[in-house]
């Protein structure tokens, strides 16, 4: 199970998907309430974050980075697609839940 990573214009049109889901299986495994946002994140639903919530989202996936180390490859993508977020007005990160 996994999510599908999509950052979003302010119109709810994808502006870029990553090619791979975040498998988020091992998560329930992890004490989530040490996490700011990603605690948040609905894993049958779909959730979105805003610019005010970037930093926070970013700071979570850079701790997730470290104890997740099998998923180093689409966490980097993930960060990627944050800081691309955070250089644009009026875009949203999406994470879709199965």
């Amino acid at each position: 199970m996994g999510w599908t990573i999509v950052l979003e214009d302010e119109n709810g049109q994808s502006i870029r998907t990553l090619p791979k889901e975040f498998d988020y299986d091992k998560l329930d495994q992890l004490d989530l309430n040490s996490f700011v946002l990603l605690k948040y994140i609905d894993f049958y639903g779909d959730t979105t974050f805003n610019t005010l919530q970037l930093d926070d989202l970013q700071a979570d996936f850079e701790k997730l980075k470290i104890i997740e180390v099998n998923q180093i490859d689409i966490i980097v993508q993930i960060l990627d697609l944050i800081k691309e977020s955070q250089g644009e007005v009026h875009t949203y990160i999406k994470f879709c839940g199965d």
